[in-house]
């Protein structure tokens, strides 16, 4: 008996070698995975979606890194995210800077080539079903960088940037910290200015609740939005 994949996956690595062989990898996973053909570099995938007869070639896209154009990560994660992707990074992860640029361009989560298959498969299905993926070990050294530029949060906002990323809707929030609903919005409003002065623009409440992740303010969870 034949089935139809419950997820398309495509992979846009510049080296050859890692897209034919994760391919391989995850059609052998026996979990369903359907996957399409990548690409070298996102403008090369997105162009191939244009011109393909399914605008929406993939549910979820293994990104790498550090692709032979030199293109920004986070520009990368933003382009994919435009057209409808869900963005799952692959790479060996070891240079945290460009880990924050993807997240900030809205991946949802972060998987190192040299895990396992089955961990990839599960962070590739998570990912897919709205959840994000950040092991503790990806945030532990996302915290330790010494060179990124924190948004500077006071207790109050950290608190009201918790409650907001865990789904709680405003007047739940005020009700929580014996605050009005229009400190509440003050805090937010605060909190999303904070972060665009240091270069990380929090417009939607998916956004915040990336940056708290970043932060260390809530731990990787599925968010209510």
């Amino acid at each position: 008996m034949s089935y139809a994949p419950e997820i398309v996956v495509a992979i846009i690595d510049d080296h050859e070698a890692i897209r034919v062989g994760m391919s391989a990898a995850l059609r052998a996973s026996g979990r369903f995975v359907g996957v399409r053909e990548g690409a070298a570099t996102v403008g090369e995938f997105l162009a191939c979606g244009s011109s393909s007869t399914e605008p929406h070639i993939a549910d979820v896209v293994l990104l790498d890194l550090n692709l032979g154009d030199e293109s920004d990560p986070k520009e990368n994660a933003e382009a994919l995210r435009a057209e409808g992707y869900r963005v799952l990074v692959y790479s060996i992860a070891d240079n945290v800077r460009l880990l924050r640029r993807a997240l900030a361009g809205g991946a949802d989560g972060v998987c190192r080539k040299a895990d396992p298959i089955a961990d990839t498969v599960e962070a590739i299905v998570a990912v897919a079903h709205g959840r994000q993926v950040i092991s503790q070990e990806i945030l532990a050294a996302i915290e330790g960088d010494a060179g990124y530029v924190a948004a500077a949060l006071g207790p109050r906002e950290r608190e009201v940037l918790s409650l907001y990323a865990a789904g709680l809707e405003i007047p739940q929030i005020g009700r929580t910290l014996y605050i009005t609903e229009n400190s509440v919005k003050e805090y937010l409003k605060r909190i999303r200015a904070k972060y665009t002065q240091v270069d990380r623009p929090a417009a939607s409440k998916l956004d915040l609740f990336r940056r708290a992740v970043e932060d260390g303010i809530v731990p990787p969870v599925e968010p209510r939005v």
